[in-house]
Parts: C-alpha cells; structure tokens; sequence
C-alpha cells in the first residue's frame, strides 16, 4: 500500500511600498505579514478508484454449519438436502481503489470421528452478496477447490447472508458404515480468497 504525505504551505508576503511624498527622502517602513494556504484530505473514496494499491482485501469471516442430529439409517442408505440448523455470515472487505477482481473458493474433506469416515458428501450453497453478487457452489468431500463467488467490481463491505435453508448436506449411501450412536463427525471447509493484486491476511 502507498502511503501518500500532505503538508500544508505557509506562504510569506512582503509589502514595502517606496510611495514617495513630496519633498520626503526616505519611505515609511511596513511591517511585514504572513498568511497561509491549506487544505485537508478526506477518506479515500472506493466508488472513484484511482490508486489499485491503495486499501485491503480481507476475508472478514466465514461461516460453518451444523446440520444436527442424523438417523444412522439415513447415512446407511444416503439423503439429500439436509438443512443446516442456522444461519451463517460470509463477509469480504474490499476497500483497495482499482479493479475489484477477487476470487472466493471453497473445498472440504471427509466427514470422520476418528479413524472412522464417511464418502461422498457435498455441500450446497446459495447466496447474494450485499453487493449483489450471487454466491453458488456444490463442495465436494473430495478436497478439490470449487469457485462459489467473484467479485462484481464494487467496493465496500460484501455481506453474503448463508440462509439455513440454502445451506445444504447431501450424503451418498454409506451401508459398510460402522456407526455408534452419539458419533459425531466432523469435517474441515478451507475458504480461499484471491485477487490479481496483492490481498491482506485473513482476520
């Protein structure tokens, strides 16, 4: 990021006038004045770039989801569309001047508890962003990364409300499944936010 100085200019003024009256050999001696010339920078404003190394990029803060109890007869035989019990909240800051460019990407492992796994479970997304962008993407379990979202070209603060009921769990038949109950399983979505220019750490 560049760092622009300002300073303000003091602008000296002298006035020795050489009026001369009649019959006078010498003039009046003027006390000189200074003044000033000055201004004051406002906040930088996103909407009017010109600077694309001015401001940050920050993935604010992504959400996770809890999709509850699960039936072991359901994982034995597979569902779709399990709704997630809350809401989640996407945010991406992005406050540089310039090109808004970025790239949001998500990927995510197995579900285990332990040793123990289950396959073939993708997660379903769906949102808008605050500044307008749509926010779309089936994560695999398989660890490849799958664009959900790009930048629009706006500035500012990008709020993407992760709906429960947009925020899906769809799991494949898993019959050799060795399951006990109170099991929980876990599983890991790693967001990665990108952009042509530099980006600052996560918060």
């Amino acid at each position: 990021m560049k760092t622009k100085l300002f300073s303000a200019l003091a602008l000296a003024a002298m006035v020795a006038p050489t009026a001369m009256t009649m019959g006078s050999v010498s003039a009046d001696a003027v006390t000189p004045q200074t003044s000033k010339a000055d201004f004051s920078v406002v906040a930088k404003d996103p909407t009017n770039p010109t600077d694309p190394d001015s401001g940050t990029l920050v993935l604010k803060s992504v959400p996770s989801f809890s999709f509850g109890e699960i039936k072991a007869s359901e994982i034995y035989a597979g569902f779709t569309g399990k709704v997630a019990k809350a809401d989640g909240v996407l945010e991406i800051d992005d406050t540089r001047l310039g090109t808004s460019d970025w790239t949001l990407t998500a990927d995510m492992g197995q579900f285990v508890d332990g040793a123990n796994k289950l396959s073939d479970a993708t997660l379903n997304l769906a949102a808008t962003g605050s500044l307008g962008e749509t926010l779309t993407g089936a994560v695999k379990d398989d660890s490849s990364a799958v664009e959900v979202v790009k930048g629009n070209g706006k500035h500012g603060v990008d709020n993407f409300k992760m709906e429960a009921a947009k925020s899906t769990l769809t799991l494949a038949a898993n019959p050799a499944a060795n399951l006990t109950k109170n099991e929980a399983f876990t599983t890991t979505i790693n967001w990665n936010l990108s952009s042509k220019t530099p980006t600052a750490p996560t918060a």
